[in-house]
C-alpha cells in the first residue's frame, strides 16, 4: 500500500461521491510506478528480440531441412552407370538384383540391398559404390554369370554327353578309316599283317585328322593297329561283304553258284563259291 494513501484517508472519507485533486493524482502516480515496475529493461529488450529471431531461424532451417529430405528421391539414371540396381515401390527404396537373387544361395547374411531396402538417397552414389565393390556382390555376379552359361551350354551332365557324343562320333570315323585301309589291302591281296602300319602311316602323312586325333588320343593298348586288329577288320569286312552279296541274291530272279574245293599248306580243306545272279 501507498503511504500517502494512508494519510490522505481521511480527506477522502468526508465525502464518499467526490474525489479531490490529490487522490486523483496519487492513483495517477501509482499507476505509472506500477507500469515502470512491470515494463523490462532494454537489455532484456535485445535478449527477447535475439532469442525470437533465434527460433525463427530454427524453425525456418527445421522447415527446410525437411522439405529437402522428402524431395530427394530414387533416381532413374542411376540404373546406367549401375546395372544391378532396381527400385521396389511396396518398398519404396532400392535394392541389389543380383545379390537378391543370389545372397541365399550362397549363404550369406542378408542386410541393406538383399532383404532391406536402401533410402539413405543423400549418399546414394558413395553406397552404391561400396556395394558393387563387396565380397558378396561380386559372388553373386560370378554365380549370376555361370548360372547364364549353364543355361545357354546346358548343364555339366548335358556338355559331358555332348564331349562324349562328339568324341564318339571322331572315334567311328577313325575306325572306319582302319576298316577301309584293310579292305584296300585285302582286295589288291597285299599282306595286311605287315603292310597295315605303314599304310597308316601314310595316310596320316597325308592329312587324315580324325584318324591322326585318335591314334593321339587312344591309348598305347587301344590304336587298333596290331596284327591281331587287321585280322578283327578282315573278318569284320568278310561279314559284311557276305551280307551284301546275300541281300544282292534274294533280290535277284534268278542266279547261278560255282563251288570249287582246295587244301591249304596246314593241310586244311577250304571251300571257295561264287555266286553271279
Amino acid at each position: 500500500m501507498d503511504i500517502r494513501s494512508f494519510f490522505c484517508g481521511a480527506s477522502s472519507s468526508k465525502s464518499p461521491g467526490h474525489s479531490s485533486s490529490s487522490d486523483t493524482e496519487d492513483k495517477i502516480d501509482s499507476n505509472q510506478s506500477d507500469t515502470e515496475f512491470l515494463e523490462p529493461s532494454p537489455a532484456k529488450k535485445r535478449l527477447i528480440v535475439h532469442e525470437k529471431h533465434a527460433k525463427e531461424r530454427l524453425t525456418t532451417h527445421e522447415k527446410s531441412k525437411k522439405i529437402t529430405a522428402s524431395s530427394r528421391k530414387y533416381n532413374k539414371k542411376w540404373e546406367e552407370s549401375f546395372n544391378w540396381l532396381m527400385f521396389d515401390k511396396n518398398f519404396q527404396g532400392a535394392f541389389c538384383k543380383v545379390c537378391r537373387k543370389r545372397g541365399i544361395s550362397l549363404q550369406r547374411t542378408g542386410g541393406t540391398w538383399i532383404s532391406k531396402p536402401f533410402t539413405n538417397w543423400k549418399k546414394a552414389i558413395e553406397k552404391m559404390k561400396i556395394h558393387a565393390k563387396s565380397d558378396i556382390h561380386l559372388l553373386s555376379c560370378e554365380a549370376e554369370m555361370a548360372a547364364a552359361t549353364a543355361l545357354q551350354e546346358g548343364s555339366v551332365i548335358q556338355q559331358l554327353q555332348q564331349i562324349n557324343d562328339e568324341e564318339k562320333l571322331k572315334n567311328r570315323m577313325a575306325i572306319k578309316a582302319l576298316i577301309r585301309c584293310t579292305h584296300f589291302l585285302a582286295r589288291r591281296h597285299i599282306p595286311h599283317t605287315t603292310n597295315f602300319d605303314e599304310l597308316i602311316d601314310l595316310i596320316v602323312s597325308c592329312g587324315a585328322e580324325d584318324l591322326k586325333g585318335f591314334l593321339e588320343r587312344a591309348r598305347l593298348n587301344a590304336t587298333y593297329t596290331s596284327k591281331v586288329a587287321v585280322v578283327e577288320f578282315v573278318e569284320a569286312v568278310g561279314l559284311w561283304a557276305e551280307e551284301c552279296l546275300l541281300k544282292r541274291l534274294r533280290q535277284a530272279s534268278h542266279f547261278s553258284i560255282m563251288a570249287d574245293e582246295c587244301t591249304d599248306v596246314t593241310t586244311t580243306e577250304e571251300l571257295s563259291i561264287s555266286s553271279a545272279g
